[in-house]
């Protein structure tokens, strides 16, 4: 249920860094599906992208179809990328729950022309649920143990952090929502920086139709006066101390 849908896009492959994504409206004619679905953008090669997709509803499955020649009705780039620039950290750890995978390769290249230095940690329930084909530097783990570690992917991560093996790192998250939760928690256990990219419904994708909200830390209420940060246009990546999720 694994597709890597490849789009020649050159206008959006200019402009797009890791984190952002795209809107694709999930068929060439009449009304239905009616609203477009986001895809973070999982790899570029001069005037092409490719977003990954897994099938879970009338949309995906519409798109899994797609066939060589099509034209697909596509918005972008749209979102906030994940801030590889801050100066609060020396070492990128990426931490990975199953098609959460989707902006990391694209950050992986971006971290290494920067040569940063960088480890990833992907969870799947099983091995041939993994999309690592542009990984590198990869701690696996499998629920069923078929491949790397036995368990969660965020307690080997704990376990390697308390052997104080990466020199002063921040997490970059996405996956599941209990997943992010808990590397959150984590961030805060070892006082090390955290962004989270959420992975939600839109409608439009530019902030127009206010679809998809996320409330905001009481915290990040007090500095900016909003109760919600809208996820297509503050996020799809957030400090995960600005927002409840």
């Amino acid at each position: 249920n694994l597709f890597v849908l490849r789009l020649e896009a050159p206008e959006i492959s200019r402009l797009v860094n890791a984190g952002q994504f795209v809107n694709v409206l999930p068929r060439s004619s009449g009304s239905d599906p009616l609203l477009r679905r986001p895809f973070s953008v999982y790899n570029l090669s001069d005037d092409w992208i490719e977003i990954i997709i897994q099938i879970h509803g009338k949309g995906t499955l519409e798109l899994s179809y797609v066939s060589p020649g099509e034209i697909c009705d596509v918005v972008g780039p749209l979102g906030m990328p994940w801030d590889i620039n801050s100066n609060d950290y020396t070492t990128a750890i990426l931490v990975v729950g199953g098609v959460g995978v989707a902006s990391m390769p694209l950050l992986t290249k971006q971290l290494q022309v920067q040569n940063k230095p960088f480890e990833t940690y992907y969870g799947a329930r099983s091995a041939e649920l993994f999309a690592d084909e542009y990984l590198h530097n990869v701690h696996y783990a499998t629920d069923d143990g078929s491949k790397g570690s036995s368990g969660n992917v965020v307690a080997l991560l704990r376990e390697h952090l308390s052997q104080l093996l990466y020199e002063a790192p921040k997490l970059f998250v996405c996956g599941p929502t209990r997943m992010m939760q808990a590397a959150s928690a984590i961030a805060k256990e070892f006082a090390i920086p955290c962004e989270v990219s959420l992975e939600t419904e839109m409608a439009c994708g530019v902030g127009i139709c206010q679809g998809c909200p996320v409330q905001t830390t009481p915290e990040e209420m007090t500095n900016t006066g909003k109760k919600f940060h809208l996820v297509c246009t503050h996020g799809p990546s957030f400090d995960h101390k600005q927002i409840v999720f």
